[in-house]
């Protein structure tokens, strides 16, 4: 039987980074500074024909035959039936016993047990380990659908802990596997083949050290999430949510400001506090570890990147030396008008239809077993993602929507999520190439969603711009986190890192004379420095990949083709090794950050 490597660590790590990870983590508040220059629909661009903005491609009258998701090949077979997703109950997993399991296994491996009897023992553990995942990503999904739901809040905060635990003892099973002689025996019944070589170099939780870090990690982190929860500041003597004051289409802009003023008053300190924390407990897990430093750590054994900090440094220093004069075309290239969740997904079943091929079967699965939640509620947790329920080999879609066409585009970007999950069984374990799917799929989405010219035409302006803010804003933010982790522990304050996220603001061209008090703290709404260090340089690389798909539908219309290609050959991956196989640029080619500068600006001057 071939199995597949499923680390629990990094399954979790997808599910809740991708809460808030989907959404970029762009800052809002140059946008909401900026809000009354961006158009809606009161305030329609010129309206060039489609033709200009997308050539040669036409949507279909007639949707595509698919194949139903009953005969659909996807190649694994999943431990539980799968159910509506509302049928999934959930049990907290007995996480000791788990480890228990775990370490019987390794005594057998051990004493010189023979091959089958050893994975006799270990099939039913493996299965547990899964309902592990499974029941812990279950609760992250149940705890976003309502903060206010103290018994998911609490289940979800175990799970974390016991996470590193139950991480501990299935490594030091494997490392024990791999140390036998029943290796290449274990891995020729079961395992794949060269499933051990992993194990031989990345012993990460056989450290005791590590580990105790690790949950201290988590521990700084829900107390960073239940920081965002039910934000408030004194507002005319009244204790009030932030949310609720900005959310008033009344507002007026100096009262806007001050708002923003107040709340980073409040919290900066309160989030710094956390987050230097969260940066010594990383140097000391790197540290244990003997990598040079924890982006060395975070690239290599989290991500598995076939890129360095080193080569990533330099392509955000030509991202910000070629794109940063364009900022504010992006800015002012945004576009959004009202459209409500209902007309979101019926949009979205209309374009998977028009797509055809594993895009619509995966459509069919997701709703036949409601395997997505795109309803607006105050008690959700903002932003989007996709997860995993590996037990069931089914994923989640998650949207949190603003009501308006942006959401349009949201839902497509975690529908491309979605997509990658059911078609590769989540076997796509380069998180920068998941994204390719996410962002690509948005960008297919432009020429196929049942629109009219105008929304269109301004959307796929609009989607550009975004891109460019994209690369811009994320270089900005890898640039800045790198910059944080290289201060000495001495010059770690609040003070010092807001000073680094101006200053890193500015050289990507996205500082604002006179708001520097508002931007400076603005980077604690960033949750990704908090919840998934040095991830957000995976946003400029697959969004690279995603522009070369836009063009190659715009060059001639082959982009879905070389999106399903992508698709077919992403599980078990790394980005740049499938950008070559599909003959695409790589994102490190000399001159690139200046090929994008020109694709930009053929669209936004």
């Amino acid at each position: 039987m071939k199995k597949r490597m499923l680390i629990l660590v990094c399954l979790l790590l997808v599910m809740s980074l991708l809460l808030q990870g989907c959404s970029l983590g762009l800052s809002l508040v140059p946008f909401a500074i900026l809000g009354s220059s961006i158009r809606n629909d009161s305030e329609p661009y010129p309206e060039p024909s489609v033709e200009d903005i997308l050539p040669n491609v036409e949507r279909p009258e007639d949707y595509p035959e698919h194949t139903s998701f009953e005969d659909y090949d996807r190649g694994e077979n999943a431990e539980l039936a799968p159910v509506s997703f509302s049928e999934i109950k959930y049990e907290r997993p007995d996480s000791s016993a788990l480890c228990k399991a775990f370490g019987d296994v390794q005594a057998m491996v051990e004493r010189g047990d023979d091959a089958q009897t050893v994975l006799d023992a270990f099939d039913p553990v493996y299965k547990d380990y899964l309902y592990f995942a499974t029941m812990s990503q279950l609760a992250y999904i149940r705890y976003t659908l309502d903060l206010n739901d103290t018994f998911y809040t609490d289940e979800n905060s175990w799970c974390e802990e016991q996470g590193p635990l139950v991480e501990q003892a299935q490594e030091k099973c494997y490392i024990a596997m791999a140390d036998s002689a029943i290796r290449d025996e274990l891995e020729s019944l079961y395992f794949e083949e060269g499933f051990f070589e992993y194990y031989d170099n990345n012993q990460v939780y056989s450290n005791d050290r590590v580990v105790e870090l690790m949950q201290q990690e988590a521990d700084l982190q829900n107390q960073y999430m239940a920081l965002q929860s039910d934000m408030t500041i004194t507002w005319n003597g009244k204790e009030c949510l932030v949310d609720d004051l900005l959310s008033d289409e009344n507002l007026e802009y100096g009262d806007m400001l001050e708002i923003y003023r107040a709340y980073y008053q409040k919290y900066n300190p309160k989030a710094a506090d956390l987050y230097i924390q969260l940066v010594r407990v990383r140097k000391q897990i790197a540290q244990e570890l003997e990598y040079p430093s924890y982006a060395h750590f975070a690239y290599s054994y989290t991500y598995d990147r076939d890129y360095t900090p080193e080569q990533a440094a330099d392509y955000t220093a030509a991202i910000a030396r070629e794109l940063s004069s364009l900022y504010y075309s992006a800015i002012y290239s945004s576009y959004s008008a009202e459209m409500d969740a209902d007309t979101v997904m019926s949009k979205l079943k209309d374009t998977a239809y028009i797509f055809g091929g594993s895009i619509a079967t995966a459509y069919d699965y997701m709703v036949a077993y409601d395997l997505y939640d795109l309803t607006q509620s105050s008690s959700k947790m903002p932003g989007s993602y996709m997860t995993y329920l590996p037990s069931y080999e089914m994923p989640f879609m998650y949207v949190s929507p603003t009501g308006t066409i942006d959401d349009l585009l949201t839902a497509s970007h975690e529908f491309g999520h979605f997509v990658d999950g059911y078609v590769n069984c989540n076997g796509t374990t380069s998180i920068d190439c998941a994204e390719i799917f996410s962002q690509g799929l948005e960008y297919l989405t432009l020429n196929r969603a049942d629109l009219t010219t105008q929304e269109r035409t301004s959307l796929t302006v609009s989607k550009v711009g975004d891109s460019l803010l994209t690369f811009l804003s994320q270089a900005c933010y890898a640039e800045f986190e790198q910059r944080v982790f290289d201060l000495p522990d001495s010059e770690l304050t609040a003070e010092n890192i807001n000073k680094l996220f101006y200053e890193c603001n500015e050289e990507f061209g996205m500082g604002m004379y006179g708001m520097e008090d508002i931007l400076a703290p603005g980077w604690i709404d960033i949750q990704h420095f908090f919840i998934a260090p040095f991830y957000v340089i995976s946003y400029c690389i697959s969004n690279d990949a995603a522009v070369q798909i836009f063009e190659a539908e715009t060059e001639d219309g082959s982009g879905l083709e070389l999106y399903d290609t992508l698709l077919s050959n992403s599980s078990g991956n790394t980005i740049l090794a499938l950008m070559e196989q599909a003959d695409m640029e790589s994102p490190f080619d000399d001159d690139r950050a200046e090929e994008l500068a020109d694709f930009f600006m053929d669209y936004l001057e």
